[in-house]
Formats: structure tokens, sequence, C-alpha cells
């Protein structure tokens, strides 16, 4: 069985993946997921936050496992999962990109909006964020239930929405550097939302084209697939990584 590592989006930590989680350890696999720093219920200062500092963690996180893990990216998380795939590739058997920011080197997380123009996209990016007052930090909109959590339950979305927090905003302007000699050579997936409100499924289709993956999953669900469609998702990443397995 596989070792994943499941990295978390924009807004959320690791309590987003808590269903993901059973349903990945129910078919025997081992499952690590982890606030990054700031984000969650860590404490650090998003001031004090880098993309640096989120790779270096993450990096180490995976190392440490001992063997080749499958990196999965929600959403923003897209960005770590990128630049930690360059820092140690021969830690990581492939990288999933699951409704998750896929951008080419030299651009940042502020990048799909070049992306989604350069294709004549109109749509995108639809959350419009709050920031604070010192320019570190930015919030949910005010209508995030909606944006994230549309195909939810409203029991759900009780339980959710409050516990959306701060999202540091260095991380997220700061360009990747990536190469094909070492994050070229990690598989790339990626698994589409058709429904999302939050990375427009023509904005997921943008950077796709762009990033060739060698596979491409479609779930017809929103951007909390992994709330809703848990149980499906976790089937998803585990026929992955039994084909990995199997050098496929």
């Amino acid at each position: 069985m596989a070792t994943f590592v499941l990295v978390h989006g924009m807004f959320h930590g690791a309590w987003a993946w808590g269903r993901v989680i059973q349903a990945l350890e129910a078919r025997g696999h081992t499952v690590i997921a982890r606030d990054l720093v700031g984000c969650g219920s860590d404490p650090t200062p998003p001031g004090e936050v880098t993309l640096g500092r989120w790779v270096e963690d993450t990096a180490r996180l995976v190392t440490d496992v001992g063997e080749s893990v499958i990196l999965v990216a929600h959403s923003r998380g897209g960005l770590v999962v990128a630049q930690t795939c360059e820092a140690v590739p021969d830690a990581v058997a492939a990288a999933v990109y699951f409704s998750a920011l896929l951008v080419p080197s030299g651009l940042s997380g502020l990048g799909l909006a070049e992306i989604v123009r350069d294709d004549g996209i109109t749509t995108g990016f639809s959350v419009v964020p709050q920031f604070a007052a010192d320019g570190s930090a930015m919030f949910a909109p005010v209508d995030a239930a909606d944006l994230f959590y549309g195909c939810c339950t409203p029991e759900d979305r009780e339980w959710a929405v409050p516990q959306m927090g701060a999202e540091p905003v260095a991380p997220n302007a700061q360009p990747l550097s990536l190469t094909p000699e070492r994050f070229g050579r990690v598989p790339r997936i990626y698994i589409e939302t058709l429904k999302d409100r939050t990375i427009d499924i023509a904005a997921q289709r943008a950077m796709i084209r762009r990033a060739e993956p060698i596979e491409v999953v479609s779930l017809d669900a929103d951007h909390m697939a992994n709330m809703t469609h848990a149980e499906e998702l976790g089937r998803i990443l585990d026929e992955i990584a039994r084909r990995r397995a199997d050098g496929r």
C-alpha cells in the first residue's frame, strides 16, 4: 500500500481532509496531513510565512517517510506540491492535483489570472478575498459558503465555514522555480471538478493544457469534493497508487 501526503488549500487546514483520510485508510494506505504554518490551528503569524517555509516543511515530511510518496494537492496546495517536487523529486512517486493550481515556472498563484486571460477565458478564480490591514493575510469572502461549499449539506457548511481561517499572502505571490530535470520527472495527474465555483473548470483546463499531466480524471463535483465525494476521491487515489506500484 502507498503513503499519501495531503496538502490542503487556501483558508483551510488538514481538517478538510478528514473524510478522504478515512477513505484511504480503509483501503490500507498510510495518510499524512498537516496544517501548513500560518494555517489551520498553526499559530505562526501570517506575516512570517513564505512559500519556501511551506516547501521546506513539506519536503522534510516527505523524505522522513523513507519511501516514495504520493503527494496530493488541493487548490492553492498545488503551489506547495510543485515546488516540493522540484526540491525532492526522488521522494515523490506521483503528484496529484485535485482542483489545484498547476502553474508553470515563473508564475505565482496569482498567475492563474494571466493564464485565463491568455486563453480568452472570462472566468477563472472566483474568490475575492478580504485583506488584513497590514496586507500579510487574506480572509475568505462573505460568499465563501456558496463558493466553496455549494454542494455540501447545510450541516457540513455549518461545520466547515467557522473553521476557515487566514491565508498568508506572501506564498501566493512568490513565483515558482521549476526545472524539467527535477519537477519535470515527477508524474502528474489532475483531478478536475466539473461544478467548481472556486477554480472554474475552464481555468482548470487552461492549466491542464499547459502542464500536460499524464492523466486527467473528472469528478462531477464542486471545489470541496474532499467533503462531498470523499469516497469517490479515495477510490481514484487508490487506483492511482496501484497503477504507480505496477509501473503504470
